[in-house]
């Protein structure tokens, strides 16, 4: 297994979201998911051999805020702490640039990112 800043391809994009059901709720073409990592500020993904087994990035204005977001890993490998390797190194290059790093998750998934060091610090909405 290794790590990487490249972009995957969207063919191993669209494949890992829908390993995870995120295409039946964002219902993206392979190149509107494409697009959308292409525009974030940091991305690392992990790899086995030449699959993509989890990915993770982040947005930002580059100057005060960053939120971590599209953090998922292949179902076969979770539980192993790829997710956790890579939200540590998406934090270090916040750190690198000063940013605030921030992030909304759902309910189920905050004891996650608690053993991570996040804390709750407000109410998140969404639109619906």
């Amino acid at each position: 297994m290794y790590f990487t800043n490249d972009l995957p391809c969207p063919e191993h994009i669209f494949d890992l979201y829908d390993s995870v059901g995120w295409n039946d709720f964002l219902k993206l073409s392979k190149e509107q998911l494409y697009h959308a990592l292409a525009q974030s500020t940091f991305v690392i993904s992990a790899y086995d051999n030449n699959q993509l087994i989890a990915t993770g990035r982040i947005i930002s204005d580059g100057i005060i805020h960053a939120y971590l977001c599209g953090l998922v890993v292949h179902p076969a490998y979770q539980n192993q702490g790829i997710g956790k390797d890579i939200v540590q190194k998406l934090i270090m290059k916040c750190q690198k640039q000063n940013l605030h790093l921030q992030l909304i998750c759902t309910e189920e998934n905050i004891s996650y990112y608690k053993k991570l060091d996040f804390e709750e610090f407000g109410a998140g909405m969404k639109k619906k």
